[in-house]
């Protein structure tokens, strides 16, 4: 994901609709109806290109106890929330 993790935890709150969530060792843990999402976050990168310099992270997604419908719909409002503007 091309953002900062201080831009990541900022927008995550919203990306999971508010549900409660707490920072683990690797990451982040959230319940999610009956289930979980665990959310793997490596430590800041950066990719260069010439003399320029995007930060991003990696992020693993690990769902438990939940349906695929449920991950689907999950997922699709964490990349809406997450989603940039381009043009």
């Amino acid at each position: 994901m091309g953002f900062t993790l201080e831009e990541f935890e900022r927008t995550l709150p919203a990306a999971l609709d508010q549900r409660p969530f707490k920072k683990t060792a690797g990451g982040y843990l959230a319940d999610i109806d009956s289930g979980t999402l665990e959310l793997v976050v490596s430590g800041q990168m950066h990719r260069k290109i010439a003399s320029f310099s995007l930060p991003y992270l990696e992020v693993k997604f690990s769902f438990n106890g939940l349906s695929e419908t449920q991950v689907d719909e999950v997922m699709r409002f964490f990349n809406l929330r997450f989603q940039r503007g381009g043009g």
